[in-house]
């Protein structure tokens, strides 16, 4: 714990709280995510941005206040993003991320998710859904559209790409084997 409240608050002190049975639905939601999360064996990036999020959040609400302010980055977090967007197909982690961006993983989520409006992780997977629909539009199977763009397995990849586009990769392809079909 207090290498997490170090990592969040840049002081290696440990956090006191205000309460200690919390009820908030904000708080139930990020837990609840995290365990899901644990359960499923999601990536160790997805799982560590959670928590880190989730821990922040707590320490923000009910410990003791760190009123830091979130310096404009824009230059580090443009950093981060280029990276993502060249690196999109690898293994990427938050550790990735701070390298070239110069910020501790926590300071990297509240910069990041300040600027970008999204956290690193669902920027990461909006960047491999964007690459992902340009090779289905081509023709590409869907294992490989999977393959290509940094899922870990096709029902990963297809889970996330009707949550994002709202149609399952297959059905996304088809359209567009259909439309080259009416234009020939």
């Amino acid at each position: 714990m207090l290498s997490l409240a170090e990592e969040i608050t840049e002081q290696r002190v440990l956090i006191g709280f205000s309460e200690n049975v919390i009820r908030n639905d904000e708080l139930n939601h990020y837990l609840h995510s995290l365990h899901q999360m644990i359960m499923d064996g999601s990536k160790e990036f997805e799982k560590e941005e959670m928590l880190l999020l989730f821990i922040s959040l707590l320490i923000e609400q009910y410990g003791q206040p760190f009123e830091k302010c979130i310096p404009e980055c824009s230059e580090e977090i443009e950093n981060a993003c280029v990276f993502m967007s060249e690196h999109f197909a690898e293994h990427i982690t938050l550790d990735n991320l701070c390298k070239c961006s110069g910020f501790s993983k926590s300071t990297l989520l509240r910069a990041f998710t300040k600027s970008k409006g999204v956290t690193p992780y669902r920027y990461l997977q909006t960047i491999r859904i964007a690459k992902a629909k340009e090779l289905l539009e081509k023709g590409v199977s869907s294992v490989d559209a999977a393959i290509q763009t940094g899922f870990s397995d096709q029902s990963h990849f297809s889970n996330f790409f009707h949550m994002f586009i709202g149609l399952s990769p297959a059905a996304y392809r088809h359209i567009f084997k259909e439309g080259g079909r009416n234009h020939g």
